[in-house]
């Protein structure tokens, strides 16, 4: 829970009643200041050169600034779940071969080359070309089995009205009666010209989903021929410099342990990368150099307040790490040390060294950890100790016992 911009619970839970402390004895002053009584006790009281109203903001902006940079950092840690540094994603270096997607959490950054050497298929079958308009010859009445499946198919090729049926109402019918079925076969009319045949689909690639035709075919005659066979899919993946070899009764298949989500479009070869989502680090980075560059000028701004600010702002410009190492990350530290962020930098550097930059973001010691040990600290500093100087003449003038008394009948 955040309380005034100060974070009240577990090891921060001092920051709030430091912060209160401060807010009480702003209060207090404000309340003596304007008593009659007290003035006309102690009249050598002036009021300091900053307005008791100045310290108040300043507190809260203090707070404001550091919890800020709190929040910019912790999107950083490497031990935050949702966080920009354990948001990686995955692609595909040829979208022709194979598309990707994220099925579970991808742990850590790895690298695939896919190798498709066939695609999985369906069965199909398809009659021979019969005339639409030309009456049937003889009845329909057949079987399609695949595997514990089956539908039974039958026509008359007489109506009930002793009409005979043509050809093209023959092959509709038998399509209606299959596509009502679950036998899992997808029946379509295929015309050409006046002429039309009977196309039969399987819904699932693979061998396992073979299915056979047998029968009386009628206008549906050479239908029980396998047009295109129903095979598995074949690739290989090779990782970490071992390539394995796998087949599949579907287009669609996973990688790293199930986290990787593929589907296969044709043969061919691809990368298949995970690794950290660039766009969201570089501007988690940049959010953080801005946060941390707002303290300081915070800081700098209310040096004279207190002898608080000037152990914080030590603190701050020692900066975030070694010099080479924030230039990795894109980061100059400037004369005044404030930093500078170039994106363009961190970029290419995690093309070419994603590990080494995560480990110098979000590893032990990285800047995402040193920044929240400083927004920490900042935080859990003793608020009266920065504006002490504010409120100077209070400790002088005002914490005499008897004034106190005095106050209080």
């Amino acid at each position: 829970m955040w309380l005034n911009g100060i974070h009240s619970y577990g090891t921060r839970s001092m920051s709030y009643y430091s912060y209160q402390a401060a807010m009480n004895n702003i209060r207090l002053t404000q309340a003596l200041s304007g008593n009659p009584k007290i003035q006309a006790a102690v009249p050598q009281i002036s009021p300091t050169d900053t307005p008791l109203k100045d310290s108040y903001d300043f507190i809260k902006e203090y707070s404001s600034s550091m919890s800020s940079l709190m929040k910019a950092a912790s999107e950083l840690k490497g031990t935050n779940a949702s966080g920009a540094m354990n948001d990686l994603f995955v692609s595909s270096s040829d979208l022709d071969v194979a598309t990707v997607s994220e099925n579970l959490t991808i742990r850590k950054p790895n690298d695939f080359n896919l190798s498709v050497s066939q695609l999985a298929q369906s069965q199909q079958n398809i009659s021979n070309v019969v005339k639409v308009s030309d009456p049937a010859t003889g009845n329909m009445d057949f079987t399609i089995s695949r595997g514990r499946d089956s539908v039974h198919v039958q026509v008359n090729a007489v109506g009930e009205d002793g009409v005979s049926l043509t050809n093209g109402q023959m092959l509709r019918e038998a399509a209606r009666q299959i596509n009502c079925s679950s036998v899992g076969i997808r029946a379509t009319m295929v015309r050409y010209d006046g002429e039309v045949a009977l196309k039969l689909e399987g819904l699932d690639t693979g061998t396992a989903n073979r299915f056979k035709v047998d029968g009386d075919l009628g206008a549906a005659a050479g239908m029980d021929h396998v047009q295109t066979d129903a095979v598995n899919a074949r690739y290989s993946v090779t990782a970490d410099g071992i390539t394995k070899n796998y087949t599949s009764s579907d287009n669609r298949i996973t990688l790293d342990g199930s986290r990787i989500s593929v589907e296969l479009k044709t043969e061919g070869e691809t990368k298949i990368q995970t690794g950290l989502d660039t766009e969201r680090i570089s501007s988690a980075v940049e959010n953080l150099t801005e946060c941390y560059n707002d303290v300081l000028t915070v800081l700098h701004d209310n040096y004279d307040r207190g002898t608080g600010i000037h152990r914080q702002l030590q603190n701050l410009v020692r900066g975030l790490g070694a010099e080479k190492s924030l230039e990795m990350l894109g980061i100059t530290v400037n004369e005044d040390a404030t930093l500078s962020f170039d994106k363009t930098v961190l970029k290419e550097n995690i093309e070419k060294n994603s590990s080494l930059v995560r480990d110098l973001i979000s590893g032990t010691g990285g800047i995402a950890d040193i920044a929240f040990n400083k927004a920490v600290g900042g935080m859990n500093m003793n608020s009266s100790s920065l504006i002490n100087k504010d409120i100077s003449y209070l400790h002088n003038n005002y914490y005499a016992v008897g004034l106190m008394m005095d106050y209080f009948i």
